[in-house]
């Protein structure tokens, strides 16, 4: 028999048992009779399909027409329908056999899995999961359902997955899916399926058979024939919102005209910037895309992405300054990824050295404050992001060396490899700064403090010691207030001053530009560095820790005491003040006396009892103009220490231990609250 309305195809049968040479035709199943039979309704469709090669018996001269269908079988029947040229096969074989050998699929079904998985009626997840339900096992093989062959069919054809539901009248229709709603509905508009079932129920759940199958098949065909069918692309333009890895399965989520669309990545999708290839990585939260995909005919994703696009590049990158010029900077980077290690002061691993234009509406900041790039130092480390011109439009700076001011609103310290400290900024932001093997000095610190901490690039070092609130004390060892390449004493050309400071130590500053320089109060000009060396001076730092103002006072009206709170009565809750009484207890100034008691307003972070060094400077009237808390070095807990006789110097201060085992632990009688804290 001939039909007019198949096209001859090639012979690959139902199973690969069915792969004999010779054809057993309808009229000559034993088991498929054209009247009074079982499967009298089938025999039209089973007689065509196997007239034409596509379907065929058993060696015992049977067709077996009410066995299950396998999964393979049915893609390979889907493939003769579709009939994809031969470059389509080899394509789709280019891209999908690995995972097909894989995932276990029969060398026989190959071509018709690969084409599945090109076109998009299957993906990656579903064969993974038929693999695991053990769909291409020869002995003991699961089979899938009605249902299933009909989503496949439906998404091979490129049937809408939002057909006319009132087209259903199967008795079971509560029983379906909505997804399964859809197609069948979209399947029965296209006479591929009845709208009642034989029996009045769908039955969706069990194996479909292969008189069911042929009667399907013949359909399919008949409807290809009259509509085309080709693996259609499409593209859509948006904003990345999420690009990520969700239960194993890869998703690129976008956004238009406040719409969002979800497309599905597999292992042969395509990232490209410029021409040049990129990674999935590179896909980020901001960036503007254009992707192109097979259109899925399913209502959970819009498809599967074949290229992304990135047209607005906005990558993430990172990496550190080596130089800057005018509206240019040199930096060492790479593409900033989860995987980078940020819990360290060395510095990570780069891979280019590139020298960039920043954008006229470039944004810099560091810790939510803007900033300028004069405000950049050489070594700092800097995120950032470029745009299709490559030219830098964001750019947040992690200073290698800086000073950070702020509220503790989370500490983190259960587990080592996690363990972190977040803060709230002026800005109102929260910024988490790492502890890590290099961190000292923190047990002093609870929740809700208001804290300065010495940071290196996003690692905690520790409290500040020798600054508060901007203000660093000592003497001027040396300084150069001006840019230059050719100072061989430092690492690079930044302005700097370095201090003694009270303790013997010394600490380098760097300097803003063009810093601010007061002698007695007065701005002055035309300052040399010479004139500065040996001067006495505070210095008034921004928030990265840079000096933005420098003050020489007079000797004489600054000090070094040792402090401890007597009294300490919270006068806003807002600012987090305190009246505080303050017993001096050692004192390098005649001015401030040991044994004397000052009355003032504080910040914190003291508690009653606790015992503090600090320093600062007075007025000519002996009072104190600033104190700058460096370190509590203890809590008498209940007593009032002793105080030390005399004046002397800072480094000839009595340890707090050695004034403990030394007083009379004479106790006092203004009211104590040991519940309230200074923050």
């Amino acid at each position: 028999m001939k039909s007019n309305n198949l096209k001859r195809a090639a012979a690959l049968g139902l199973a690969a048992l069915m792969l004999a040479p010779s054809a057993t035709f309808a009229k000559e199943f034993k088991d498929v009779k054209k009247k009074n039979n079982k499967y009298s309704w089938a025999y039209d469709a089973i007689d065509k399909l196997s007239d034409n090669n596509i379907i065929s018996g058993h060696p015992d001269g049977e067709f077996k027409p009410g066995e299950p269908v396998s999964l393979e079988e049915l893609l390979q029947l889907i493939k003769q329908i579709l009939r994809p040229s031969d470059q389509e096969i080899k394509t789709a074989k280019e891209k999908y056999s690995k995972i097909a050998k894989e995932k276990g699929v029969n060398s026989w079904a190959e071509d018709a899995i690969c084409l599945a998985l090109h076109r998009g009626y299957l993906d990656e997840n579903s064969l993974k999961k038929a693999s695991e339900r053990g769909f291409f096992k020869i002995s003991g093989r699961e089979y899938p359902s009605r249902g299933d062959i009909a989503i496949f069919f439906a998404r091979a054809l490129q049937l809408s997955p939002n057909g006319n539901t009132n087209l259903l009248k199967h008795n079971d229709k509560d029983k379906m899916s909505d997804t399964l709603k859809g197609y069948l509905s979209s399947l029965v508009d296209a006479k591929i399926f009845t709208s009642t079932g034989s029996d009045g129920n769908f039955e969706g759940e069990r194996s479909i058979t292969r008189a069911e199958t042929a009667i399907i098949t013949k359909a399919s065909f008949d409807y290809a024939e009259k509509n085309k069918i080709e693996a259609k692309t499409e593209k859509l333009k948006g904003t990345v919102i999420l690009s990520s890895k969700l239960n194993n399965v890869n998703v690129v989520i976008i956004e238009t005209k406040g719409s969002k669309y979800s497309f599905d990545i597999d292992s042969n999708t395509k990232y490209k910037l410029k021409d040049k290839d990129i990674k999935l990585e590179y896909i980020k939260a901001g960036q503007e895309v254009e992707i192109e995909y097979v259109k899925a005919k399913s209502g959970e994703r819009e498809g599967t992405a074949k290229t992304i696009t990135v047209t607005n590049a906005m990558l993430d990158m990172v990496g550190y300054v080596n130089s800057k010029g005018n509206n240019q900077i040199t930096l060492r980077y790479r593409d900033n990824s989860d995987s980078i290690n940020f819990r360290t002061t060395s510095k990570i691993s780069t891979s280019d050295t590139k020298t960039f234009d920043l954008d006229k509406n470039v944004k810099i900041k560091a810790y939510g404050k803007d900033l300028k790039l004069e405000d950049i130092a050489v070594d700092d480390l800097v995120e950032f992001k470029t745009n299709s011109d490559n030219k830098i439009t964001e750019m947040t700076v992690f200073p290698k060396e800086a000073y950070v001011k702020g509220q503790i609103i989370s500490i983190e310290n259960t587990n080592k490899d996690k363990a972190s400290i977040k803060l709230k900024l002026s800005d109102g932001k929260t910024y988490e700064f790492y502890i890590t093997n290099e961190t000292k000095a923190l047990n002093d610190v609870s929740l809700n403090d208001n804290v300065t901490f010495y940071v290196n690039y996003k690692v905690l070092i520790g409290r500040s010691n020798d600054e508060n609130n901007g203000i660093a004390m000592g003497k001027v060892r040396r300084a150069a207030l001006y840019e230059t390449t050719f100072d061989y004493q430092r690492r690079n050309s930044d302005p700097y001053i370095e201090l003694e400071l009270a303790n013997g130590g010394s600490k380098t500053y760097s300097l803003v530009k063009d810093p601010i320089i007061r002698d007695g109060g007065i701005r002055v000009h035309s300052v040399t560095e010479d004139f500065l060396v040996g001067k006495n001076v505070n210095l008034k730092l921004n928030g990265y820790g840079k000096v933005e103002e420098i003050n020489i006072v007079n000797k004489d009206l600054q000090f070094n005491t040792m402090f401890q709170v007597l009294r300490a009565n919270k006068t806003s809750d807002q600012f987090n003040t305190y009246a505080v009484t303050l017993k001096v207890i050692q004192s390098d100034n005649n001015r401030i006396k040991p044994g004397e008691t000052i009355n003032m307003t504080l910040e914190g972070n003291v508690l009653l009892n606790d015992v503090f060094l600090a320093n600062g400077y007075l007025d000519e009237r002996s009072k104190i103009l600033q104190l700058n808390i460096e370190e509590v070095v203890g809590n008498t807990g209940y007593y009032e220490l002793d105080q030390v006789n005399g004046i002397r110097e800072r480094r000839s201060f009595y340890t707090f231990k050695q004034l403990e085992r030394d007083s009379s632990r004479n106790t006092y009688t203004s009211s104590r609250n040991t519940n309230i804290r200074a923050y």
